[in-house]
């Protein structure tokens, strides 16, 4: 195997490729999982980046081996003089003597005119003409049949600048033979497509992974309000989610949280500071603020029926303070949902009731709701008594 197909960044950007399917490996093995998943798509960036240095820094700059080419040129070249010395035989002088120069072995009393131009050049040190004017030419002097033809001129079809000379004599170029080469560029752009390939399964893996931990409690982040239908499809929201006594957020931000999916919620708290903490409104971008309202001071009086149709279509919120009028009211849910799902109709955003309360509700109400929450996307978020954010 040639190593020099890529450079350092190269290899690098490959080992780093490679540790992508092992990250979602381990990421999917982890309980509760964390962030695997997204570092492995900040891996494939950075593997992007390194095979990109590697296919303009090191693939583009190697050239082909033109080595043995030249060697034949040289070789025709040189059967191309003896062809002549063979064919002039006759004029090559059989008696050498010690004042004789190199060229002296030709008689030149029996050259042509044309024949004894070309070699006052090769005295001179003259360039030919065929070097001047880059390209084949016709005949020494106008005339054909010259030395210099038989000799053969060879075409130069482009002049090397000197600045291009020297940057490229700076760069050090790759030589490969032809065969390298055509390997070295397939396995460039095979690299450089297997890792956007990765880099597009890395985002499908990131929101796979989201929805998928969306409605896990220990494991969500960044909610989003995406329709209920999309992500319990991924993975079903429980009909009753118990709050850990260490938890993720304070019952405010628990509620917050919930607003900013876009679900809407009945919280049932006996905290009175933490009903009058509670704002109007809560934020839901980009979607427009929930109205939270507070059924205390007579505003039971909007009935059941009114309540649970806002939370139904997502319109409000509500809280209250009294333990006995919500365990009423969830008895009323109940009937409801089970009349909608004998059409089976279900809530577009999830609808979370939020027992905040030292006194339990009763386990055949608790039962008989979860029962009929189920099928139709209510959620029993009960809190433990005395949790507190971690």
């Amino acid at each position: 195997m040639n190593w020099n197909y890529f450079n350092i960044f190269g290899y690098l950007g490959v080992l780093l490729w490679l540790s992508m399917p092992l990250l979602w490996m381990v990421h999917s093995r982890m309980k509760p999982r964390r962030w695997l998943c997204h570092v492995a798509l900040v891996v494939g960036l950075v593997a992007l980046m390194f095979a990109e240095l590697n296919s303009s820094g090191h693939v583009n700059r190697i050239q082909l081996d033109r080595t043995e080419e030249l060697a034949a040129r040289e070789a025709e070249q040189q059967a191309k003089v003896e062809a002549v010395l063979e064919s002039r035989g006759d004029e090559v002088a059989q008696i050498r003597f010690a004042e004789d120069d190199g060229d002296d072995f030709l008689d030149q009393a029996g050259m042509d005119e044309a024949d004894l131009k070309y070699m006052e050049k090769l005295r001179s040190g003259e360039d030919p003409a065929w070097k001047k004017e880059k390209k084949t030419r016709s005949g020494g002097s106008g005339e054909e049949g010259g030395l210099e033809d038989m000799i053969g001129a060879v075409e130069e079809t482009e002049g090397v600048d000197s600045e291009t000379l020297d940057e490229a004599i700076e760069e050090d170029p790759i030589v490969m033979s032809a065969k390298d080469l055509e390997t070295a560029n397939r396995l460039d752009g095979l690299n450089l497509k297997v890792i956007r390939a990765l880099l597009w399964i890395a985002v499908l893996v990131i929101i796979v992974d989201y929805l998928r931990r969306v409605n896990v409690y220990r494991e969500a982040y960044l909610p989003l309000p995406l329709p209920s239908s999309w992500v319990n499809a991924a993975a079903p929201m429980p009909a009753r989610v118990e709050r850990p006594g260490t938890a993720e957020r304070s019952l405010a931000q628990e509620l917050q949280w919930l607003s900013r999916r876009g679900d809407s919620f009945l919280c049932v708290t006996d905290d009175g500071e933490l009903a009058k903490s509670l704002p109007s409104q809560f934020p839901r971008p980009p979607l427009a603020p929930m109205e939270l309202i507070r059924l205390e001071s007579g505003q039971e009086k909007l009935g059941d029926d009114f309540v649970f149709e806002s939370l139904w279509h997502g319109r409000s919120s509500f809280v209250t303070g009294s333990v006995e009028s919500a365990e009423r009211m969830l008895g009323r849910f109940v009937e409801l949902m089970k009349k909608r799902r004998e059409t089976r109709a279900k809530v577009r955003q999830t609808v979370h009731v939020v027992w905040d309360a030292k006194r339990p509700i009763s386990p055949e109400l608790e039962a008989a709701f979860v029962d009929a929450a189920a099928l139709v996307g209510f959620s029993l978020f009960i809190v433990e008594p005395g949790a507190k954010a971690a």
